[in-house]
């Protein structure tokens, strides 16, 4: 039985300083969609990897949910993408050494640090919601460019770059990644407010394929934190979607679809060191 309330959901307020006042954003008229948000965190990285599957799987197949979704790994994490090699994007014996645990998500895009000071932020969307969606470059560019959106109320200038970062000045604190299913999309990202940048570099190799706009630099030149605070970063992120409902744990992510995908997937070290 998962545990869901073994991790407080609150971040804490590191990284920025609180902005007053309830920010508004216009969200587009394109999108039709009702969105419930949940701010939930389970002790390990698998679990929590395995919680934006289920949420997916459950829309798809069983008249889910559209989800807006933050969580806070509560210790380091090294997480590959689906199709990423262990070899060639981690620094395996330091991971090990420090204790640092290496998983893997479902979905595509790089291999990522996470912990304490990188705010992940999960949207489970019908394709139907908007036409951008029915591709994989305009849901992850609609996503985002949303995303972006609310963040820039809060006082921010980020711009949407490469296939899915975002940035403020040519340096990226966000970077982003898609699983589709018939009819449904997950779309998640990290957002880095705290995290130490200099672990990026200990834990991760540098990506053997670069956007343009990252010029070789290397991940403290390249990388930075978002100077806003997690509570407001979640805050002007969930104004754009307007959120119906607060979902919960115990009744919004089906416990047999998490326990099987953490036995199937997440958990396995086979599927998790196939490549």
């Amino acid at each position: 039985m998962i545990d869901f309330g073994a991790v407080p959901s609150d971040g804490g307020n590191r990284g920025g300083m609180e902005r007053k006042g309830s920010p508004e954003v216009s969200g587009s008229t394109d999108w039709r969609v009702d969105v419930g948000w949940l701010d939930l965190t389970l002790p390990t990285v698998e679990e929590n990897l395995a919680v934006d599957e289920a949420l997916l799987v459950a829309a798809d197949e069983r008249n889910g949910k559209a989800v807006l979704r933050f969580w806070e790994q509560p210790g380091s994490a090294v997480v590959l993408g689906a199709s990423r090699r262990i070899d060639a994007d981690v620094q395996v014996e330091r991971c090990v050494a420090d204790g640092v645990p290496i998983a893997r998500r479902s979905s595509g895009g790089g291999s990522v640090l996470i912990g304490p000071g990188a705010l992940n932020v999960t949207l489970v969307l019908p394709i139907a919601a908007n036409p951008a969606l029915a591709t994989v470059d305009g849901a992850q560019s609609s996503v985002l460019e949303r995303i972006a959106a609310g963040i820039r109320v809060g006082g921010a200038a980020v711009e949407v770059c490469g296939s899915g970062d975002l940035t403020v000045g040519g340096r990226k604190f966000a970077g982003s990644a898609q699983r589709r299913l018939k009819n449904w999309i997950l779309v998640h990202a990290s957002i880095l407010y705290d995290l130490p940048i200099h672990r990026i570099d200990r834990y991760l190799r540098l990506p053997g394929r670069q956007p343009t706009y990252r010029r070789g630099r290397s991940h403290e030149d390249f990388l930075m934190n978002l100077p806003i605070s997690r509570t407001i970063l979640c805050d002007l992120i969930r104004s754009t979607w307007s959120p119906s409902s607060l979902l919960t744990a115990t009744s919004d992510v089906p416990q047999d679809l998490l326990e099987s995908l953490l036995a199937e997937k997440f958990a396995n070290r086979s599927w998790i060191e196939r490549l």
